[in-house]
Parts: C-alpha cells; structure tokens; sequence
C-alpha cells in the first residue's frame, strides 16, 4: 500500500455553465452536459446524458471540459458526494470535480466505489455559508493509500460484476414496463372498446398526507412506516418501490396529518413536481405533497391505475392552482374521469401477470445487488 494525493494519481476536471438565457447555446444541443441534480435519486453506476445538453457554441462560451468515457464524476457542491461514471465522452457544470484516471496508478472503478463509500469523509471537507463546497485544492490534497492497480482490480472485481448485472436488469425492467405500458394501451385506449366512463372518487379513495414535527425525535426515532416524499418518488424510474427514505414511529403516525395506505396504493406528487406516481409494496404514508389513491380493485386496479396517471400526466398538471406552486388537490382530481370494463380488467391481468411478475422478481433481484454492494463495500473500505 503507497499514500498518494488524489491530484497525483488522476487529473482532476471542474466544469461550467453556458449563459442559460442565450437559447442558442442549448437548443438544438448535441453535447452531454451533466449538472449534480441529474444525479439526485440516480441508482445507475454510467451515466450517458443528463436533463439538457449544450450546443457546440456553447461549450466553446465557457470553461467547460469535455471529459472522456471511464472519468469519475464526483459533485463538490449543492450536494458533495454523488458519484457516476461517465458512460461517454461528455460534460459537467461547474458542481463537479471529475477525475481522469492515471490507469498506472488508480483504477477508475476503484475510485468510483472508493468515492461512494466515503461520501460522509468528503462532506465534512465542504466549506461555505450559502451551501457547502469542496474546493479542487481540497479534493486534490486529499490522501488516499492504494494497492498496485492489479490489486485494486481483484478487490472490486465482483462489485464491477454486481453493478454489471444491476445494469442488465435495469434495462430489463424498462422492457417490461414498456411491454405492460403496451397492453394497458391496447386493453385501455381501445376504440373497439365500450368503457364506462366514471368519476376517480366513485372508484379510488384518495388520501392526502402530512409531516410529524420534525422537532419531536419520538416521531422519528425507530420508524415503523415508510413516509414518502416527492423527492422518493420523483427520483424512482420504477413502477414500485420497496421503501422510502426516511420511517415515521407509531407516536409520529398518530400525531400528525399522515395517514396509514395500505399497500399495492398508488402514490403521486401533488405539489411542485405534479403526477408522478409509484406502486407502494408494502404499508406506508407521505407527508403533504402526496396524493395515496386507493383503488377499489372491482373497478380498477393499481396497475391499471398508474398506467392512467402516466399517461394523463398533462391532464393532471392542468387542474393544478396556486401562485406560489402549483398543487393539484384532491376535490380536484375526484372528478377526473376513468375508463372501467371489469372484463377488459380481468383480461388485462391475466396477459399482464406473468409480466408483472418477472418485473417484481428482476426488482428484488436489484434491490438484493445493492444491499450486497453496501456489504461488500464495507468489508473493503472500512
């Protein structure tokens, strides 16, 4: 083992921002350009593009860098720590450090898990009062003992392996959401159909949320309810989730606005971000930015559901107010209107089921990978 300094064993890139009212430097842009919120809530080792991309005029209007496929992207700032690897030769505003690996002397896979690991480490080296950030001197004397490459290699070996079979199953799971997206379709928007056509409220009860005092640690202390968030939602590319970030205790339950949906609900964003939805798997609640729509399963269910809301995302949107952010409420979304045929919902699952079971089996999969790749990282770093 040898003590290097990160600026030692790979060059370290920052990136910048074209001016964002000149429509010319984004428009039309061919250029990846990666900002740390394409990171929030991303579970995917490479990442390839981000929400906006640069024109060429653009890149050439600032210091931007283009960085090449196999550098580590780490955000120094608003937040520290996310890390990605570049799956192609792009670019990062100016809330990155990104590292091109020196291949003779560190392992670009292996920096990556390293800098995943110690996410809290770089954290506590942040500076500033408006939010905190990790300067490139900072970053660059950071000391950092290493193996020979070879070593490194064979000690992340079956993390590469892992987040290998985390990328297929990924793609995966984008196949069969989009083959269940296509027999919605086709059961659901069918003109030779005759749908009945009702009010949400005649066949979903919908729940509204709310927070415990976050003042009160009883109400956090030992949770026993996943309590979503938009953020918990809107950072989920699934149809279901497994968990939220943060649990509410009993006491918080029974002490707040927070109401217990039962599992197999639908939960969408309802403030701010508008229409995003997820399929809980187990019990849960959401504090005040949700709506939990509850089907009835005769008429519809949540499967059905969430292919309607996804699809009528703009219609959602639409019956939105507010002025200083947007809400959908819920005497509101009751009166949108559904399609129900309860034999075209019996046919739909039974084409749809063993689908939506490879998909649940492929998520638990992933969900096992990262519980694993936490384990293993432990066992390495610590």
């Amino acid at each position: 083992m040898k003590k290097y300094y990160l600026e030692d064993v790979a060059e370290i890139v920052s990136g910048a921002t074209p001016l964002t009212k000149e429509k010319k430097y984004y428009e039309g842009g061919t250029i990846s350009w990666i900002t740390p919120r394409d990171l929030s809530g991303y579970n995917h080792k490479y990442i390839y593009k981000g929400q906006r991309n640069i024109t060429e005029e653009g890149y050439e209007s600032c210091a931007a860098c283009k960085i090449p496929r196999g550098a580590i992207l780490f955000s120094s700032r608003a937040p520290i720590g996310y890390v990605a690897v570049a799956g192609t030769e792009l670019c990062t505003n100016q809330g990155f450090k990104s590292f091109v690996c020196n291949e003779e002397l560190i392992y670009n896979h292996y920096l990556y898990y390293y800098l995943l690991f110690h996410k809290k480490k770089f954290e506590a080296l942040g500076n500033g009062s408006t939010f905190k950030e990790i300067s490139r001197k900072t970053i660059g004397k950071y000391e950092i003992e290493l193996p020979s490459v070879e070593e490194q290699k064979s000690r992340v070996e079956e993390l590469v392996k892992f987040d290998e079979k985390y990328e297929h199953n990924s793609r995966m799971l984008n196949s069969m959401k989009s083959l269940l997206e296509m027999l919605y379709i086709q059961c659901f928007e069918n003109s030779n159909i005759k749908y009945e056509r009702k009010r949400l409220a005649d066949v979903v009860e919908i729940i509204t949320g709310g927070t415990p005092s976050t003042k009160n640690e009883n109400y956090w202390n030992n949770g026993v309810y996943d309590w979503y968030t938009p953020s918990d939602v809107a950072a989920n590319e699934n149809i279901v989730s497994f968990s939220a970030n943060k649990r509410i205790s009993v006491l918080g339950l029974a002490n707040s606005g927070a109401k217990l949906i039962p599992k197999n609900s639908i939960i969408m964003t309802s403030r701010a971000t508008i229409g995003e939805c997820i399929i809980n798997l187990s019990e849960a609640t959401t504090n005040q930015g949700m709506l939990s729509l509850i089907p009835d399963r005769k008429n519809v269910n949540s499967l059905q559901l969430f292919f309607w809301i996804t699809r009528h995302k703009s219609l959602v949107k639409s019956i939105s107010n507010g002025s200083t952010f947007k809400e959908v409420y819920k005497k509101d979304i009751e009166q949108l209107k559904i399609e129900v045929n309860m034999e075209v919902l019996a046919k739909f699952m039974e084409k749809a089921e063993p689908a939506w079971d490879y998909y649940i089996s492929i998520l638990q999969e992933n969900f096992l990978i990262e519980e694993l790749r936490k384990k293993m990282m432990n066992f390495l770093f610590l």
